[in-house]
Order: C-alpha cells, then sequence, then structure tokens
C-alpha cells in the first residue's frame, strides 16, 4: 500500500513538473537567485571531476558547474526540463552533462562514484522518510573526502521563534498582494498542514538527518528568508 501511494506521488509530481516546466524556466525569482548562486561559488571553491545534481530542473547548477567538472549527471523527474537542459548546454557548448530522467526514490548511482552532489529547492518536496533515505544514499554515492551542498527552505511547522518569523513573513508578503495574495495564503496553509507537496523541515532536522547518514563538517547558512545552504563532507575514512 505504502509502496503504491509513493509511485502515485512521484507520477503526480512528474506531471506537475513536466507542466510547469517552461514557466519554471521563464519567471524571475531574485531570492531562488540568490540561493543558486550560493550553492554555485561553494560548489567552486574546489574543482571536482564527477558531480550530480538532484532535481536538476533546466540547468541552474548543471551547466555552471559543468563549466569546471569533467562530468556532471543531471537528474530530473520531469523529461520536459532535461530537453530544456540539453538545449541550452548545447548552446553554450558542452558535452559533459549526462541527463537521467528519474525520481529521487528510484535513481540509482554506483557507490563511491561522485566527487559532489548538489540540489536545490527539490528535496523539500519529499516526505521526511524519503528525505533521509536521499541522504543515505547520495552518502554512499560519495567518494571519501566527497562534499554535499543543497540548497533549501528549512524551517519547521512553528515550533520555534524561528520558524514563525518566516512564516509571518511570508505570509505578510502575500497579504499585501490583495485577493490573490490571500487566495495562496488559503492554500499554502492546506498544503503546509497536509504536508502536500512542500514538506520543508527545520535547519535542526536537517541537521540530525545528515549527522545520522554519516555526513560531518555540517555548516549552515542563511542566504535569504527561509532560504538556506547547507554544506555537508563524507569522512575521508568512511
Amino acid at each position: 500500500m505504502q509502496k503504491g501511494l509513493s509511485l502515485l506521488g512521484t507520477k503526480v509530481q512528474e506531471i506537475v513538473w513536466t507542466r510547469r516546466a517552461q514557466s519554471w524556466e521563464d519567471t524571475t525569482n531574485p531570492g531562488l537567485d540568490k540561493v543558486v548562486q550560493k550553492v554555485v561559488n561553494l560548489a567552486n571553491e574546489v574543482s571536482y571531476e564527477h558531480v550530480a545534481d538532484l532535481g536538476c530542473g533546466s540547468g541552474q547548477l548543471a551547466l555552471p558547474l559543468a563549466q569546471h567538472a569533467k562530468r556532471v549527471i543531471a537528474i530530473d523527474i520531469a523529461p520536459t526540463m532535461l530537453e530544456i537542459l540539453k538545449h541550452k548546454a548545447s548552446k553554450e557548448g558542452l558535452s559533459n552533462i549526462e541527463t537521467r530522467c528519474s525520481s529521487l526514490e528510484a535513481l540509482e548511482i554506483p557507490t563511491l562514484s561522485l566527487d559532489l552532489i548538489v540540489s536545490n529547492y527539490v528535496l523539500h518536496h519529499l516526505s521526511d522518510q524519503q528525505k533521509q533515505e536521499a541522504l543515505k544514499k547520495a552518502f554512499t554515492w560519495l567518494k571519501p573526502g566527497g562534499r554535499l551542498i543543497i540548497g533549501d527552505m528549512m524551517f519547521g511547522r512553528g515550533a520555534t521563534s524561528e520558524d514563525r518569523k518566516i512564516i509571518y513573513s511570508k505570509v505578510q508578503k502575500l497579504a499585501k498582494l490583495g485577493p490573490g495574495g490571500w487566495w495562496r495564503i488559503a492554500k499554502n496553509v492546506v498544503r503546509f498542514t497536509l504536508r502536500v507537496q512542500e514538506k520543508p523541515v527545520s535547519v535542526d532536522t536537517w541537521r540530525r538527518y545528515l549527522t545520522e547518514a554519516g555526513f560531518a563538517s555540517i555548516v549552515f547558512e542563511n542566504v535569504v528568508g527561509e532560504g538556506y545552504v547547507v554544506t555537508a563532507k563524507k569522512f575521508v575514512d568512511a
């Protein structure tokens, strides 16, 4: 039963993101752009040969990282996203990006084959258990000394003052937009309460998940609003 629901959820996500592909590509989001740039900057601090981008979308991370890496595996659930990425890569003369259409739950990558794994604003769509499983798999894919960099919305369900501050700020911004914003508030309340589509967790929860997966040297940075970037490393002797 649980497996069937998981497969249904994966299919729904595929349909949703296939439909959103072009509009997502055309949408401007300054806050998200800042998180993307932070992930890229951190990744480019060191030279990596083999990189994987989990939930690559149309290539916001994969394309700049391919400028320096030997090989980038770009994974997304939406075929349309990957077609946009391949078109952009061709225009930029990049031939070292390998695209794979897969959900993160079904994704298989050889163990100890990657130097760097990145992901941006993707993992909050997974259930808490799926997040934990994704981190454990990522740990096995990385070589000793490998690095994980995740950009995402990171806040809990209002249990802490920081959570409440972030939620209040988001509600304020939407309320100023008038009826359209009020409708978005109502939709987000339902999504947030029922954990539909967006399932963010707090920095403390992310830290626990990463530690349990085996990662060390875990560092969080708040980039904008609820947008954080976390870096973590696999022990050299792991």
